[in-house]
């Protein structure tokens, strides 16, 4: 693969900036109650795993951007699901109709 100089350097900054973003949900993840800690670890997880994949794209390793892609993939369609599901309301909230 050959990347213009440019968009690596945007892939960089971007890795940068999903670290940071990385690190800044790493406290609330690990704090989290035992109840609710799925939350917390997909927020730290999306931009921990983002960060390999995207410094992969950068530097052209397709076997390694694959293999990110591959731990990313179920990390994101996880979170799609929960806040699917945390639309969907709980069973006796108001609108919602009674369980038969």
């Amino acid at each position: 693969m050959d990347i213009p100089s440019a968009a690596r350097w945007l892939l960089l900054a971007a890795a940068a900036a999903q670290f940071a973003y990385a690190v800044r949900a790493l406290r609330p993840a690990l704090r989290s109650r035992p109840g609710a800690r799925l939350d917390p670890w997909l927020a730290f997880a999306d931009p921990a795993v983002g960060v390999p994949v995207t410094l992969a794209l950068a530097f052209g390793n397709l076997p390694a951007f694959l293999a990110g892609l591959a731990v990313l993939g179920p990390v994101l369609t996880w979170q799609l699901v929960r806040s699917v599901l945390a639309r969907r309301g709980k069973p006796g909230e108001p609108g919602e109709p009674a369980p038969a």
